[in-house]
């Protein structure tokens, strides 16, 4: 296996193939830090400009994660200011982090650059590792020669995977590095954690792929063949798997948009507002106001219980179809562990509810005492793998080991001549 290894690395290393696509990953890894950057900046001005000098209990808002950097996920989203008044909740729609000129052009983060430009470099080196040396008859003089073909697949696997990952770490740590000493970037136990885990997952999502490649270059005779197989497989599990699975799951559920539920909580405001005018002209002013209150909040609750469960099902359901596509797990996987995810943002949510809930008589005035504070802190790296981080790296560890068991089953068969 190692002579192979060796082999593959030292006909690889010099080559075009190579020197090119390490160059565009690289280039396109700075490009990528460099505007995240850029971008979580911005976020994080609007975030001092927005918060509140003291903490109230009426504005809620909590920072960006410096993670956000590197898994953007729904960082804008978990972002935005909340304000708590006598009609319900008022998420502040209007911030932007960029000028919307420049949403014209967005610059992928590293998720996406790891989801894409890994899985494609993973493929362009491994779709021809077997089908290449067939068509230039050397691959029936290794196995002449005495490699076994076990340690001829695994050395090639090593090899055309050492070729991809390798580079790729050693950027990944230089960018890491250099961002954990820039302004505005706060760094604890549970940053660099979480991107030792961003690294470890980069790196199964990285050999899943290779053996994708493997596999594809033992199941066809030439390599121009294998390019194409190659390219409409990662077509398949980069784009179409997880953008299908997201329609059809959303057109099963059923579930209404967001913007139809908030409508739904301001029609509720105007209901009660009309039944406060209402009463006024005829003369019932006896706790005209806290009945609006309670009435806008109560439908408030209403919609929200009868909301979540139903959004709670389609995020288990768009999570089993998108699943099966191993940059679909990733996504989930690394965005649940950057704290920038749908588990997080159902997190706060949940958060938001339980502080009024608990801190609502009290800021009604209906109780006597200062109403508390809002505090939230991120999933830690074992909350999220409690809830669902698990099963996505399982999901992307069960794809690499069926690719790699497919591969050599086949290549136990596979003729070189």
């Amino acid at each position: 296996m190692m002579p192979i290894f060796k082999k593959e690395i030292l006909e690889n290393i010099r080559s075009y193939r190579f020197m090119i696509l390490t160059a565009l990953l690289g280039a396109l890894m700075f490009i990528s830090i460099l505007v995240s950057y850029g971008d979580y900046q911005l976020r994080m001005e609007n975030y001092n400009v927005l918060k509140p000098q003291q903490p109230t209990p009426e504005k809620i808002i909590i920072p960006p994660t410096a993670l956000s950097i590197f898994v953007k996920g729904l960082d804008t989203n978990l972002g935005r200011l909340l304000q708590l008044s006598a009609l319900g909740i008022d998420v502040q729609v209007s911030q932007q982090s960029v000028n919307r000129l420049f949403t014209l052009f967005t610059v992928p983060d590293m998720l996406f650059v790891i989801k894409v430009m890994l899985s494609l470099m993973a493929l362009l080196f491994a779709f021809d590792a077997l089908s290449a040396e067939k068509e230039q008859g050397t691959l029936k003089l290794l196995l002449a020669g005495g490699a076994g073909r076990f340690g001829l697949l695994f050395g090639k696997l090593a090899g055309r995977f050492a070729l991809v990952f390798v580079p790729f770490a050693v950027l990944f740590t230089i960018a890491v590095t250099v961002v954990s000493i820039l302004p505005d970037v706060q760094t604890d136990i549970q940053y660099w954690t979480k991107l030792g885990v961003i690294l470890l997952a980069s790196g199964v999502y990285c050999l899943s792929f290779t053996a994708l490649g493997i596999l594809i270059s033992t199941l066809v005779h030439r390599s121009s063949t294998a390019v194409i197989v190659s390219l409409a497989a990662w077509t398949l599990f980069i784009f179409i798997i997880p953008n299908l699975g997201i329609s059809f799951a959303r057109n099963m559920a059923g579930v209404p948009p967001g913007e139809r539920v908030e409508m739904q909580g301001r029609l509720a405001a105007v209901q009660a507002i009309y039944e406060r005018i209402q009463k006024e002209k005829s003369g019932r002013n006896e706790h005209i106001g806290i009945d609006m209150v309670n009435q806008v909040w109560a439908a408030q609750r209403e919609i929200f219980e009868n909301y979540r469960p139903r959004l709670d099902a389609l995020m288990r359901l768009t999570r089993a179809i998108v699943r099966t596509s191993p940059a679909g797990a990733l996504t989930f996987l690394m965005t649940d562990v950057a704290g920038t995810g749908f588990m997080e943002d159902m997190r706060l949510k949940d958060a938001v509810m339980l502080h009024v809930r608990l801190n609502y008589n009290k800021y009604m005035h209906i109780e006597p005492g200062e109403p508390g504070s809002f505090a939230y802190a991120r999933s830690s790296i074992g909350d999220a793998f409690a809830l669902s981080a698990l099963v996505d790296s399982l999901v992307i560890v069960a794809f690499a080991f069926l690719c790699i068991g497919l591969a050599a089953a086949r290549f136990a068969v596979y003729d070189p001549r």
